[in-house]
Order: structure tokens, then C-alpha cells, then sequence
């Protein structure tokens, strides 16, 4: 008796063939972000680098190694690890050196927040310094201007009084009669907000 051969059902063939088109799938639907083919073939030969350096040497490989093993660059090697790295939840917890608990949120700086308070303190500091300087006579205000460069740069005694028609030492003497009535006002201003 003679076997006939027939060809099999694509459906019947081995799973070796789809496996990698598999794992390609989960890779790039668990992953963050979207990687480019090359990219993935890339991180794919990082891995496999990895995983031989580990098992011949027995320990953890660095940057240097991975990339002479892979003939990738360094700075190719560590954005792909930078790429791999499990993306963390601002909501995670974590605890400081000093055991207090708190959500890796919390130890993020934010730096426009911070610009934002800065630029809001200079703002009614600058308020402040003009509603002082409305108690000054223009002559004062002037030099207090030039010499502390509030309306451009710094000038020194000597050119503030060029321009004024005076000599260096005699606009020190308005200056300092000038800072004598801001701190006598300051001072005022303090007083009145202090509790009782």
C-alpha cells in the first residue's frame, strides 16, 4: 500500500517562522514610544550583547563594552538604553534618605514655576522701590536711577554729576540724604504692618 502525500495547511506549519513577527508585535504595543525597525534591529543586538557579556564574563556590562561588542557607538548605546528604560509614574512612591515617603512627583523641580515666583518677588520689589521713590524730589530720584542703574546701567559719582551740572562728592551727599529718607520710610512701612 502506498501513503499519499499531501501538502499541509499553512495553518498545520511551524510556529519558528511567526515567533519573531510575534514578538515584534508585543515589543512595540508594550513599549512608550515608537521605535523605527532599524532602531528595534538595534536594541534587539543590545540585548543579545548584553545577555553574552553577562554569561561570559559574569558581570554587568558597560556602555564602552556593549558598544565595542556591537560596533555601535556609545551614544547610540546609551540613548537605546535610555529607550528600554521602564517609563515611571509620577504618582510612584518613594522614600528619601531620611525615611519620609512621599510620590516621585513631588521631587521633580519645576523650573517656570520657579522663574514664574522669581520674576513675581523682582516685580514687587521693583513696585515697592518706585512707590518709595515717589517721596524723593526728581533730583534724587535721578541720581538714585543712574547710580543704581535702575533705568540702564550703573553710573559712577562722577558722571551722574557731569550730567547734572554738580560735582562727584556733592552727589554723594544727595544720594546718601536720598537712601536716609527710603530707610526712614521703610521703616514706617514696617512699623505700621507689625502686630501689636
Amino acid at each position: 500500500m502506498r501513503v499519499r502525500l499531501y501538502p499541509l495547511p499553512s495553518s498545520a506549519g511551524s510556529c519558528e517562522p511567526r515567533r519573531p513577527a510575534m514578538q515584534q508585535l508585543v515589543a512595540e504595543l508594550t513599549r512608550p514610544m515608537v521605535l523605527s525597525d532599524r532602531t528595534l534591529r538595534q536594541l534587539a543586538q543590545l540585548k543579545r550583547a548584553h545577555g553574552e557579556f553577562v554569561r561570559r564574563r559574569g558581570r554587568e556590562p558597560t556602555g564602552g563594552d556593549l558598544a565595542v561588542d556591537t560596533g555601535l557607538s556609545r551614544e547610540q548605546v546609551r540613548d537605546l538604553l535610555a529607550v528600554e528604560r521602564l517609563p515611571q509614574s509620577l504618582d510612584d512612591p518613594v522614600a528619601s534618605s531620611d525615611g519620609e515617603v512621599g510620590t516621585f512627583g513631588e521631587l521633580l523641580v519645576d523650573p517656570l514655576a520657579s522663574d514664574a515666583y522669581e520674576q513675581l518677588l523682582d516685580h514687587s520689589e521693583i513696585e515697592q522701590v518706585r512707590t518709595l521713590l515717589g517721596s524723593l524730589s526728581e533730583r534724587e530720584r535721578m541720581i538714585l536711577r543712574s547710580r543704581y542703574g535702575l533705568d540702564g546701567p550703573e553710573q559712577s559719582l562722577r558722571d551722574v554729576g557731569e550730567s547734572l551740572g554738580l560735582s562727584g562728592e556733592r552727589v554723594r551727599q544727595i544720594e546718601e540724604r536720598a537712601l536716609g529718607k527710603l530707610r526712614a520710610a521703610t521703616s514706617r512701612t514696617i512699623t505700621e504692618f507689625a502686630p501689636d
